[in-house]
């Protein structure tokens, strides 16, 4: 006899911890599975960035609405986000670049982003540890910044027990269980559950779940490295988590050191998350060009995990035609951490509700695709 629950969530990262967590807040005691233990997949392994400064509406909302909830997150969840907001700045090394960015600021503005748009010198002003002979202006946002995934996690996980959601940690789904068109349940390694509520958020996983249902979700892996040095004292607390729009370099403080990455387009798509050596020399050589102090820092270590990615860069998030009862939370490009309280409130709407009222997340739908109703997000870290 399979087990009966309110609902039941396939992935224990970020998204489906707050999944769970604001299903409760609506009554509903879900059931999380997560294969491995919270948080330990591709969450635990992000850079923790959290910003407004998109191209899109849709990701500029998602964003507003979780950066107002990490201000209050410790209010809400009794837990420390380790939330610091010391702002986004991305570099602008040609004069098409500072055209973009200009369109970006006043298209955010419109939003109420807080954003500026800043000269070089105002730029090697306030950080006169970058190189900026090459760079033509730069945006800038103070609201933005970064927090811990895992501590984020951990705290919509407790927060959800405490409502009555279970979560199942080593506990592998083998399949979504669905009848003439209706979702009824998971199969997975520790038994059976039904359900007439199944959403599927467990990253690039997903797209072989759903398969065998009929459902072709477009989201492809991609392995985004980072490297933390040891302490670092010669680049002082606060600095902006930065981002160098010609190379992909991007970097901020972390526990002292420095935290780097970089996006590397020629990558192809895979689920390895083994450290590549050969990423990291072109990495320092990217560093050591936008800020030549960083000659005086030693890698401490490094690691890599997956962006799970769409066509347009945009989440997949709401129901499915095929399945009544299923829902999809994936494909954040790299966005998962940041839009996870939003995606959690405005999902857990649709599943009560029938609609998301907090944030609008149609555009999200995965028909978009079919339909050609795809609006491209061009601002990926």
């Amino acid at each position: 006899m399979a087990e009966r629950a309110d609902a039941l969530i396939i992935g224990g990262g970020v998204i489906g911890a707050s999944i769970a967590y604001h299903l409760t807040l609506r009554g509903l005691k879900p059931h999380v599975f997560e294969r491995d233990l919270l948080g330990s997949g591709n969450t635990g392994r992000s850079a923790g960035g959290i910003r407004a400064q998109f191209t899109t509406e849709t990701n500029i909302k998602l964003s507003l609405y979780s950066i107002a909830f990490y201000e209050r997150f410790k209010e809400i969840l009794g837990a420390d986000a380790e939330f610091h907001q010391v702002g986004y700045l991305f570099l602008a090394v040609s004069p098409e670049q500072l055209e973009q960015f200009k369109a970006r600021v006043a298209f955010q503005r419109r939003f109420g982003v807080q954003v500026s748009l800043l000269t070089p010198d105002e730029v090697a002003a306030q950080w006169p540890f970058l190189r900026t002979d090459d760079v033509y202006g730069a945006t800038h946002s103070a609201k933005d910044g970064f927090a811990g995934p895992y501590e984020v996690t951990i705290a919509f996980a407790n927060a959800a027990k405490q409502r009555g959601a279970v979560f199942h940690e080593q506990a592998e789904v083998q399949q979504i269980v669905a009848e003439h068109g209706v979702a009824r349940g998971l199969q997975t390694s520790i038994g059976e559950f039904s359900s007439s509520v199944v959403v599927a958020a467990a990253g690039p996983a997903i797209p072989a779940l759903v398969k065998p249902l009929g459902i072709e979700v477009p989201v492809v892996p991609y392995r985004r490295h980072l490297f933390m040095t040891e302490t670092f004292p010669e680049i002082p607390d606060p600095i902006p988590f930065i981002i160098d729009s010609g190379t992909g370099l991007y970097f901020r403080k972390e526990t002292g050191g420095i935290m780097l990455g970089m996006v590397d387009k020629s990558d192809p798509p895979t689920f390895s998350m083994n450290v590549d050596d050969a990423y990291l020399e072109k990495l320092v050589e990217a560093a050591l060009m936008r800020a030549p102090i960083l000659e005086k820092a030693n890698i401490l270590n490094g690691w890599a995990g997956l962006y799970d990615t769409t066509p347009d860069h945009h989440a997949i998030v709401g129901s499915v035609d095929e399945v009544k009862g299923l829902y999809l939370a994936v494909g954040f490009s790299g966005h998962g951490f940041m839009h996870s309280p939003a995606i959690g409130a405005a999902l857990s709407e649709l599943i009560v509700d029938g609609a998301a009222k907090c944030v609008n997340i149609d555009p999200l739908s995965l028909n978009r695709f079919a339909a050609g109703a795809v609006v491209e997000e061009t601002n990926v870290i």
